[in-house]
């Protein structure tokens, strides 16, 4: 595999630390944030289980992703991680959010890193991946502040 992809960023919401940590991390909820969502089944209350079918180039058919809720501190922070299989592709996704007051609002530091790369997805360029990656996560937070109905 080569380099892991590193991805991370600042997002500002109009809603409070705790109502924006209890969105991210409520995984029902948090279905309704995945672009190209199939379907969606709560296996316990720390791991969700999907179906997407993203529209990419070089990933297609379907996505089976089982979404683990990690170590959390409630309105200040989570950790989760996401193991992602199809045919012939596979990735491991590990992330951190760090929720903080801002104003009456709150900021949201977050990074995500693909730490396995698995499959055909491994030949595809890092650029390619990340600005595919971009388009998915600036969908996701839009849908995340459409939830909070800001």
């Amino acid at each position: 595999m080569a380099n892991n992809l590193e991805f991370g960023g600042t997002e500002q919401f109009a809603a409070a630390p705790e109502r924006l940590y209890a969105l991210l991390t409520d995984l029902d909820a948090m279905a309704g944030t995945i672009p190209d969502l199939v379907s969606s089944e709560r296996v316990d209350p720390r791991t969700l289980k999907c179906v997407v079918r993203p529209g990419f180039s070089f990933l297609r058919g379907t996505m089976r992703l089982t979404i683990s809720l990690g170590e959390t501190t409630p309105a200040t922070s989570a950790a989760m991680s996401v193991a992602a299989q199809g045919i012939g592709v596979g990735m491991n996704i590990v992330s951190q959010l760090t929720i903080s007051s801002q104003g009456a609002g709150s900021q949201l530091d977050w990074k995500a890193q693909i730490t396995e790369r698995k499959g055909l997805i491994s030949a595809v360029s890092p650029a390619l991946i990340s600005a595919a990656a971009d388009q998915v996560i600036r969908h996701a937070w839009g849908r995340v502040r459409h939830q909070l109905a800001e």
